[in-house]
């Protein structure tokens, strides 16, 4: 019984010592506290620039926990969402693009700042292909661009992002339907068949259904 708790002292100590290491080596310092706002922001720059996003998002949490007011966030909040972006991490991406909107949204940039999280939106789908709720999410958040920002310099883009949108939701639907016939479950494809005629225009453009490689169909549905 002495020997085992002799043995677990020793494993609880280098639990310590082990956990002490990461966090000195793949995290931050645990002494960088109370330093200046540049001083955040410059090595949150070197991150991105060594593409250890982990580290960066680090260094921009101590900059708004200890500057909170700091117009170094601002400009900090996009660079890490088009970081995030780059690095197809499309939903941390439009994280930073709410927060911008949450705390730095005005007249000159709302449209701008709202267009990027859109664009985060619609690649996120296109990475996670059978997503319909963030499918769904995009469509509306695309429709409403449309509505708050009719004379924005983005509309055309957020135009054809919808459209994309819209016939990937058709493509969808389609899908949805005749995996239902499949199955002899009538109701539901008719319920999906509903969703189609309620938003007949789209059927009238021409477009060429997606087709997935065979060895990805196989994990399809």
């Amino acid at each position: 019984m002495k020997n085992l708790k002799v043995f677990l002292a020793m494993v609880s100590v280098l639990l310590i010592f082990a956990s002490c290491s990461s966090k000195r080596n793949g995290g931050l310092a645990l002494d960088e506290v109370n330093k200046p706002a540049d001083y955040w922001y410059e090595n949150m720059l070197k991150e991105i620039k060594n593409g250890d996003l982990e580290k960066a998002d680090s260094y921009f949490t101590s900059l708004q926990s200890e500057h909170l007011h700091s117009p170094l966030l601002k400009e900090a909040m996009l660079i890490l969402g088009k970081a995030h972006m780059q690095n197809e991490e499309y939903l941390l991406a439009g994280f930073y693009y709410d927060e911008f909107i949450k705390r730095f949204g005005d007249q000159e940039n709302i449209d701008f700042a709202n267009f990027l999280k859109l664009q985060a939106n619609y690649f996120a789908f296109a990475k996670q292909h059978r997503d319909q709720q963030l499918l769904m999410d995009s469509i509306k958040l695309a429709r409403e661009f449309s509505q708050k920002y009719p004379y924005s310099r983005y509309r055309p883009y957020a135009d054809m992002i919808l459209l994309r949108l819209e016939l990937a939701n058709l493509s969808l639907n389609k899908e949805i339907i005749k995996l239902y016939n499949k199955k002899d479950k009538g109701d539901a494809a008719s319920f999906y068949q509903q969703k189609i005629d309620e938003n007949a225009w789209i059927k009238d453009v021409f477009y060429k259904d997606a087709k997935s490689p065979w060895y990805q169909k196989i994990f399809e549905w």
